[in-house]
Order: structure tokens, then sequence, then C-alpha cells
């Protein structure tokens, strides 16, 4: 009985000692590295960033579709100065941290066809006029 006693009271003790196995990651789902497993968020989340396309006023241009991927967004509004991350009428997209390749192109054939590369950072904005 003594033995079974002191069995228990040094597993007790080592039960103390020994600190939880939490899995740790990123447990923020809107980050681009979530983690669904980690239990215990260790603050390597890396967030997405914005890039906006937009264009100026004086550019006579409008309705220009914008694709990045497999995404596509639209702008349908002109600006007569760089214009705020996500402004309405400009062609945004939220995206992880990382270089893109990005095609747009005027409604009306022959106005404007655009094609580049974009670099979009963690939390960052990231603004493209088309001219």
């Amino acid at each position: 009985m003594k033995k079974n006693f002191l069995l228990l009271v040094l597993l007790g003790g080592i039960m103390l000692v020994i600190p939880s196995c939490k899995q740790k990651g990123c447990t923020d789902v809107n980050a681009c590295n979530y983690d669904a497993d980690a239990e215990k968020n260790d603050g390597s989340c890396i967030n997405k960033g914005t890039v906006t396309f937009w264009q100026n006023s004086s550019s006579s241009l409008e309705n220009t579709d914008v694709i990045i991927g497999t995404a596509s967004s639209y702008i349908t509004a002109d600006y007569s100065s760089s214009p705020n991350c996500s402004a309405s009428g400009c062609a945004s997209f939220t995206l992880c941290p990382g270089t893109y390749n990005y095609v747009a192109e005027e409604d009306f054939p022959g106005l404007g066809i655009w094609v580049g590369t974009i670099t979009v950072t963690s939390d960052g904005c990231t603004k493209v006029e088309l001219q």
C-alpha cells in the first residue's frame, strides 16, 4: 500500500512538471498558412495583402477587366488621384504574399491591354495604375 501511494505521488509530481504538449502553429483561419491541427498560436501567421488596380480619370478608359490566376475583377470607375486600397470601382484582390502575373483588358478591343507582374506583401496595399 505504501508503494502504491508513493508511486501515485511520484506520478502526480511528474505530471505537474511536464508541460502540456499543445501543437503550435497558425490558428488564424484567414491567414495564408493556417494550420487546422494547431492548438496554440505561435505568432507565425502570414496575412494576406491587397492589390488594387485603378485608372486615372484623364485616361478616357473605363470598364477594364483584370485577371490574376483564376480570379477576375472589374474597374468601373476612374479616379483623379491614387485611391485607397479596395476603393469602390477599382479591381481589387486579396492574396497571399508573393509575385503574381496579371492581365488587364479594356472592354473596347484595341484600347488597352496590360500584362505584368505585381508583388503582394503581408498586410500590404499595392496599387497599380493602368494607363
